[in-house]
């Protein structure tokens, strides 16, 4: 319901304008009042489906913003800032994400490695994809091509990252943190701990 409804309410909203122009038609051509109406409550359902999408930020949502924040600052080297988008207790896992994963210090200094020799020139994101899993958790699949200080070429890196909602003001928009990253692949082989 939530990815169908607020996540991407396209798909209900074409599927009411659709249903609203037949039954608009074949009032047209038979006179019926009744087909009318019905075109009506479709049009307004397809218009509110497009409205509550727009209310409403889901988990998934919000994973992507975080995700487009990590990004951003990533290719700026904002290292302390992309940090504190980490939860305490997050963990990198390398692979898959059922590996056994390395702390936040591990994350930090991969994080650190980008203001250095894995300095980012250039990055294009080729997929975001997000999903909510829960009431307090999105997840995000994301690859990247991205060129770094030391790459002789653009790297083309698989990531999934998942964005839970925490702390005591767990409605508040800063409580959204990464708590696991799963670094899948790099050149289509997973990465090891070495690569940075």
């Amino acid at each position: 319901m939530t990815s169908w409804l607020f996540e991407n309410p396209v798909p209900i909203a074409v599927l009411m304008a659709v249903i609203a122009a037949i039954l608009a038609w074949r009032s047209r051509a038979g006179g019926g009042r009744r087909e009318l109406a019905a075109a009506g409550v479709c049009a307004l359902l397809g218009l509110a489906a497009i409205g509550a999408a727009r209310l409403v930020t889901t988990p998934g949502e919000h994973a992507r913003t975080v995700v487009e924040d990590l990004v951003a600052l990533a290719e700026e080297a904002e290292v302390q800032r992309a940090a504190a988008l980490f939860a305490p207790n997050a963990v990198l896992n390398y692979g898959r994400r059922e590996n056994s994963g390395v702390s936040i210090d591990a994350i930090r200094t991969a994080l650190n490695s980008l203001a250095a020799s894995n300095r980012i020139e250039s990055n294009r994101i080729t997929r975001l994809r997000f999903t909510t899993v829960d009431d307090r958790t999105g997840e995000v699949e994301l690859s990247c091509s991205t060129s770094t200080a030391r790459s002789l070429t653009a790297v083309p890196t698989d990531w999934i990252i998942r964005v839970r909602r925490i702390g005591p003001d767990a409605d508040a928009a800063g409580a959204w943190r990464i708590d696991r990253i799963t670094f899948e692949r790099v050149f289509g082989q997973a990465p090891t701990p070495r690569i940075w």
